[in-house]
This record gives structure tokens, C-alpha cells and sequence, in this order.
């Protein structure tokens, strides 16, 4: 019998899960043995098993991670690291709807061994599956295309979105941005979640600490 690479799934969507684990497993080459939809029960079961492949969603919520310790599980970047570090002969792939240069910059400077947008087809999948599975690594064309256009390490920002991030690298609340941009509460504060995304980090502290560290002043807005 052929053998088929054993794949584990981490995603907090369970039913993204049995239908992505029943599709992969119509193949010949990979089969999906488990799916977990926290990073606590995926670490659980690596102590105990380790998978030739480990296709990770980068950012599962907050609430799925309340009780875990960091910074193993702390969100999908810190948590490939640890995977990565502790079990080195497991290659992970990365299975995301990211597509932000920044988020895709810090996965691959985890350790990644391969990156696949969710929007991609089964057997893009299966392809990048069996790439890392032999050593190599995995990028998938979008998001290739992605990189090669950025090119740097700049952000790409709206003109509100770089006022925000200005103001907020500068320490003002919420309320403060709101009347200093003329804008509602409300709308600063879902300006931040996308801020939050773009840079890949899950907090204002941290986005303040990569602006500050990486020295990313976005270049200009769209």
C-alpha cells in the first residue's frame, strides 16, 4: 500500500475542518488523521504523536486561547515557532486568509515551511503538502505575487488607517483619535482591528512595538 503523508488541521472553524479533512482525504497522497480548533489541543495531542504536516490557520480567536500558556500558544506566528522549534521534522503549512505582505513576512520569518491562501483550490493544497513533506518549500503563486509587488518592508496604508497608526504609535486613545480626526469612536476602533491584521499582531502593544522596532513608517497611503 502507498504510503499517504500523515496531516493534522488546526482551525477554529469545525466545519471549514470535516470539509477540508473529508476533500484532502479523497487523495491519494495525504491523509488528514485529526483536526483541533485550539492550539492547546493541537500541542496536547503533538506531545503524544507528531503529523508529517501540520496545516495551521494563523489567527484563531482570543477566546480559544484564554487558558493557555505563552508563549507556545499564543497566536498562530508565536505558536508556529514554538511547533517548529520543538519538533523540528514537522513541516507546517500555513492556511490562512491573510494575504497582508506584513503577516505573510513574520510567518515565513517563523520557520513556515509552506503558505496557502484558504482562497486556493484542494489541489494547490495537496501540492503544497507534499513540496514540504519532501524538504522543499511552499509559496503559493498569490502569494508570490504578493511579495514580489511589495518588495520592501513597508506597509501599504489608507490615508486614515497611517493618520491612525501615527496617533496611536503616539499613545492617543480611542476617543482622542476620534476628535482629532474628526471621526466616531467606533470607527477609529475598527480602524485598529484592520491595523492589527495588516501588521499580524494581536494587540496595540505589539503593533507599536514592530512599528517601533522594524522602523515601519508606511511610505505613503493608497
Amino acid at each position: 500500500m502507498k504510503y499517504k503523508i500523515d496531516a493534522y488541521i488546526v482551525d477554529d472553524h469545525a466545519m471549514f475542518c470535516e470539509g477540508l479533512m473529508e476533500a484532502v482525504n479523497r487523495s491519494e497522497t495525504v491523509r488528514v488523521s485529526r483536526c483541533f480548533t485550539s492550539f492547546r489541543d493541537c500541542r496536547a495531542a503533538l506531545v503524544q504523536r507528531c503529523p508529517d504536516v501540520l496545516l495551521l490557520d494563523i489567527s484563531i480567536p482570543e477566546r480559544q486561547r484564554e487558558t493557555e500558556p505563552a508563549p507556545e500558544c499564543g497566536d498562530g506566528i508565536a505558536f508556529c515557532q514554538w511547533v517548529t522549534g520543538a519538533y523540528p521534522k514537522v513541516k507546517v503549512v500555513a492556511l490562512t486568509i491573510h494575504d497582508e505582505y506584513a503577516v505573510i513576512r513574520r510567518m515565513l520569518d517563523s520557520g513556515v515551511h509552506g503558505y496557502v491562501l484558504k482562497s486556493a483550490p484542494v489541489e494547490e493544497l495537496l501540492t503544497a503538502i507534499e513540496h514540504v513533506w519532501k524538504g522543499q518549500r511552499y509559496i503559493s503563486p498569490a502569494v508570490e505575487n504578493i511579495i514580489r509587488q511589495t518588495g520592501s518592508k513597508a506597509v501599504r496604508l489608507t490615508q486614515p488607517e497611517q493618520k491612525i497608526l501615527e496617533d496611536v504609535c503616539q499613545g492617543y486613545s480611542n476617543p482622542e483619535i476620534a476628535e482629532r480626526l474628526r471621526l466616531s469612536a467606533e470607527t477609529v476602533k475598527w480602524y485598529r482591528k484592520r491595523l492589527l491584521a495588516k501588521f499580524g499582531v494581536k494587540n496595540t502593544v505589539n503593533l507599536v512595538a514592530l512599528v517601533l522596532k522594524e522602523h515601519i513608517l508606511p511610505d505613503g497611503g493608497e
